[in-house]
């Protein structure tokens, strides 16, 4: 039990940094806790929103959200996220994880890409 607190609170930490928590919380639940690929994805999309919410206060406070593109974004988040989970309904539960690790991959693979490329403009 205090393992999961601890791991929930450094995925946080990396969620807030902008590490890319929230596939290593998956990861964690997946692999660790043996949740089913859709409810570790279902899970850590609100342990996320949670965290957002928890934030949003912050940058209210100092200005720094532009709420006509939260809207929009919004609107667009919302109408993506109805499609797709319906379309999750209709698939194999294997095929969200392959993209997922996908995504993983390619996102780390630009990540490094990225550092070298900044490293050799020095």
């Amino acid at each position: 039990m205090i393992t999961n607190i601890i791991v929930g609170f450094l995925v946080a930490v990396l969620m807030g940094m902008g590490v890319g928590g929230g596939g290593l919380f998956v990861i964690f639940l997946t692999l660790c806790l043996n949740f089913g690929q859709i409810c570790a994805q279902g899970t850590n999309l609100l342990f996320f929103v949670l965290s957002i919410i928890a934030s949003i206060f912050v940058h209210v406070r100092k200005r720094k959200i532009f709420f006509k593109q939260v809207l929009v974004m919004a609107s667009l988040g919302a109408l993506g996220s109805l499609f797709f989970s319906s379309l999750a309904n209709h698939i194999s539960p294997d095929i969200p994880r392959k993209m997922l690790g996908g995504l993983l991959i390619l996102g780390g693979a630009f990540s490094l890409y990225n550092s070298f490329k900044k490293e050799k403009e020095k």
